[in-house]
């Protein structure tokens, strides 16, 4: 597994998703997406998701597991990414989706988000890039998990992502960018 100040951070969730993850074979320090086997992350698999750049700016939901589509209230397969967020946690999400496939780099955040009852939670997410059957870096394996780690079992279901609190890349052989896409105050991303 990586060794980063992040990784002593990660819960149990993002922490099975990196061992997994990290157990596969590499090019260039990112594992093609047809060896990794979702049965390996049997009991995380609900809140696994896989994302995939379709253009410039343009992500969307390969994959959603049972447990976010449930959360949401919806299915999540095949929308847009930014169709479930506010513009400010947009533009910072958009930034570090660029950033794990470009450099490639693990990111890991904190953001908070509103539930339908209008409850407030924080949730951790991880995610890591993977490559594409035509050997690019246009995909992402992500988990998603309240900082409980546990599932959220409530009807409650999310609404919008509010705010990307805190935002951190990891590095997986490649380095890590000199900036981070979380906002400041004044908006971002920033130089560190």
């Amino acid at each position: 597994m990586l060794d980063s100040p992040v990784t002593d951070r990660l819960q149990p969730i993002a922490r099975e998703l990196l061992a997994a993850w990290s157990a596969l074979p590499r090019i260039d320090g990112v594992p093609l997406r047809s060896d990794f086997d979702p049965m390996s992350l049997r009991r995380i698999l609900p809140v696994v998701s896989l994302l995939q750049r379709v253009a410039q700016d343009e992500w969307r939901l390969r994959l959603a597991g049972t447990e976010i589509e449930r959360r949401w209230g919806r299915t999540l397969t095949g929308i847009y990414y930014t169709d479930i967020m506010t513009p400010k946690a947009a533009a910072s999400t958009l930034c570090e989706f660029e950033a794990v496939c470009a450099r490639p780099c693990g990111s890991w955040s904190m953001r908070h988000l509103e539930l339908s009852s209008g409850r407030q939670v924080d949730a951790e997410t991880l995610r890591l890039p993977l490559r594409a059957s035509d050997g690019s870096v246009t995909l992402i394996l992500s988990c998603s998990g309240e900082l409980s780690g546990r599932f959220l079992h409530e009807p409650d279901q999310w609404r919008e992502v509010i705010t990307v609190m805190e935002q951190q890349f990891l590095d997986i052989g490649a380095g890590t960018p000199e900036w981070v896409c979380a906002p400041k105050p004044t908006g971002g991303p920033y130089q560190t």
